[in-house]
Order: structure tokens, then sequence, then C-alpha cells
């Protein structure tokens, strides 16, 4: 989405590939899951300009 935010430890996060992701909340990991490729693939072009 462009930014970062604060998650919950307990419930939002997952290990793909040896990555750790985190989830804002279940509702959100619940859209996460079911389109995980896309989502990294999505991910790995935001990052970049997140970090700027």
């Amino acid at each position: 989405m462009g930014t970062t935010a604060d998650i919950d430890p307990v419930n939002g996060w997952n290990i793909v590939d040896d990555r750790l992701f985190l989830n804002y909340n279940r509702d959100i990991q619940k859209k996460w899951m079911a389109d995980i490729p896309g989502f990294i693939e999505k991910a790995n072009r935001n990052w970049p300009g997140v970090l700027e």
C-alpha cells in the first residue's frame, strides 16, 4: 500500500520462503492468504519507495 503500519505481532504474521511477512490485522491477513504470491510481488515493487 506504499506505507508502513503498526501490526499485531501475535496474530499478523506469516513466514513464506524463509521471509517474515507482517500483516496489519487478521482481516488483512485473510486477504493476504488469498493471494500470497501477488502480494509478495507487489510488496517487492513498492518496498524501495517506502524506505525513501
